[in-house]
């Protein structure tokens, strides 16, 4: 008789086995929510002059994550003005 068997037995519980790599890797992608161009005007998250610009940058078909938006505004800020 193996040693898990005897396990088994002695014991009246089934030994625990553990999970193999591959049900271990399995990486839940998290997705960050979207929003329109409107929407953005209710945010919290923005100053109002940010919401100004925002409203300027975004397109009114499209929508953004708050990482998109902040990147967005972020490269315009970096734009030198002529």
């Amino acid at each position: 008789m193996a040693d898990t068997d005897k396990q088994e037995t002695e014991t009246g519980a089934t030994p625990v086995v553990a999970p193999t790599k591959k049900e271990t890797a399995t990486p839940v992608a998290s997705v960050e929510p979207r929003f329109a161009k409107e929407q953005f005007q209710d945010s919290q998250q923005f100053t109002n002059i940010e919401k100004d610009f925002l409203s300027a940058l975004l397109q009114g078909e499209r929508t953004y994550t708050i990482s998109e938006a902040k990147s967005l505004l972020a490269e315009f800020n970096a734009k030198e003005a002529k």
